[in-house]
């Protein structure tokens, strides 16, 4: 008789970082409706302020923002010791290989194509969540 190991899908807090209302919502909408708690904000600047106070399980971070964009402030985060190891994902309006490479090298996991599908999205973050051994 065989068993089979069920994994049990970690949720948890998401930092959602995004200047357009609009998109901000629709991704706040689909994670929660995947059992995420989310923490929403505009900037990049109030980000790193969140993710110290907050420690989420995960940062979705849009790249174009005024201010401090999406590539600073993931650098920043994964400068700073007490949030190095939260996993950040990007989102661009455009994903080619520039824009990866330049993504990897400021420590992101992941970029999505903005607008994101939801389902695209939710499997993204539980990935970061529960990443393959």
């Amino acid at each position: 008789m065989g068993t089979s190991k069920r994994v049990r899908q970690r949720s948890g807090k998401i930092l959602v970082v995004d200047d357009e209302v609009l998109l901000r919502t629709v991704i706040c909408d689909g994670l929660q409706a995947a059992g995420h708690s989310v923490l929403p904000v505009s900037s990049g600047e109030e980000a790193l302020k969140v993710a110290k106070a907050e420690h989420p399980a995960c940062v979705l971070l849009d790249i174009m923002m005024p201010g401090l964009d999406g590539y600073d402030t993931c650098a920043a985060l994964k400068a700073d010791s007490e949030t190095a190891s939260i996993p950040v994902i990007l989102i661009s309006a455009t994903t080619d290989v520039r824009v990866v490479d330049r993504a990897e090298n400021v420590g992101a996991i992941a970029v999505l194509p903005k607008p994101v599908p939801i389902e695209q999205l939710q499997h993204a973050v539980a990935l970061a969540l529960n990443p393959p051994s």
